[in-house]
């Protein structure tokens, strides 16, 4: 893993039906916007194949199913999914694609 990169991580080990895919992003092409109640924005912009490979992987992901989110390197950090935007074009021929993600909490 690049140290700059974001890495997603989904089918964790935990649901043997299904087999652990991850997705390595550079960092370069993500900004994230936390907000109020612990909801996180990752927006994503590229190329068209780019993004359309970061929809493809999300397009399957449940609503509140769990993921894994490193990003730089930091570490793990567990997430609820909740939702994917549409792809979109800008004036400049840039695509750009927005998740939606929830820090999943845990009580001890």
């Amino acid at each position: 893993m690049d140290e700059s990169n974001v890495v997603f991580t989904k089918n964790m080990k935990h649901n043997k039906y299904k087999k652990e895919e991850t997705l390595e992003i550079n960092g370069e092409n993500v900004t994230i916007q936390s907000r109020q109640g612990g909801s996180v924005v990752m927006n994503f912009m590229g190329t068209e194949p780019e993004i359309k490979n970061i929809a493809d992987y999300f397009k399957d992901v449940n609503d509140v199913e769990p993921l894994k989110v490193n990003i730089s390197g930091s570490g793990d950090v567990d997430h609820y999914f909740r939702g994917l935007s549409d792809m979109v074009q800008d004036e400049e021929g840039i695509y750009k694609l927005r998740v939606t993600l929830q820090f999943l909490s845990t009580t001890v």
